[in-house]
């Protein structure tokens, strides 16, 4: 056949999870894909297709552990922990952080080196607050009771309040009244 494809075809084939599609793609046409089916791929959650991918193609990713992090698709970032080299930032322990992920941000602690930035405890769950106050030392900023204002997490706030010291801005106690 002569009329061709781009490699966008298997990057959303992969982003959407169509292992079957990336698989005859790869066996059948020349264009291959860019690094975004991986990256895309692991965002979703498709282990599958990450796991074809890593074994067949060799444009690797920039993103994916990053984004299975925020996504809290723990089976991809424990395999990409395992088989490739990439790595994350510290935005994958932010963003797991900010999104509840607990079991993920436990494993990014225990098993990589980024760590995280101070906006991680800013939005986070009241599990994912205190598991951060007990094992980082990057701490929070005022963000972290202002969010909690904002959203009414009153059990965060007053977690907060009690064992933190960056306090909050004025304008979330006027909002709170």
């Amino acid at each position: 056949r002569t009329e061709g494809c781009t490699t966008g075809a298997m990057d959303e084939a992969a982003r959407n999870g169509h292992l079957p599609v990336v698989e005859f793609l790869h066996a059948n046409r020349t264009e291959g894909c860019t690094k975004d089916a991986m990256d895309l791929s692991a965002r979703s959650g498709h282990l599958s297709v990450v796991e074809f991918l890593h074994a067949n193609r060799t444009e690797g990713c920039r993103k994916a552990m990053d984004w299975a992090a925020e996504f809290g698709h723990m089976s991809v970032v424990e395999f990409l922990h395992a088989n490739r080299t990439e790595g994350c930032t510290t935005g994958a322990m932010d963003e797991a952080a900010r999104n509840g992920h607990l079991p993920v941000v436990e494993f990014l602690h225990a098993n990589r080196t980024e760590g995280c930035t101070k906006d991680a405890m800013d939005y986070g769950e009241f599990s994912v607050v205190e598991f951060l106050h007990a094992h980082r030392t990057e701490g929070c900023t005022t963000r972290a009771m202002d969010s909690a204002v904002e959203h009414g997490k009153l059990s965060v706030l007053e977690w907060l309040h009690a064992n933190r010291t960056e306090g909050c801005t004025t304008e979330a106690m006027d909002e709170a009244a």
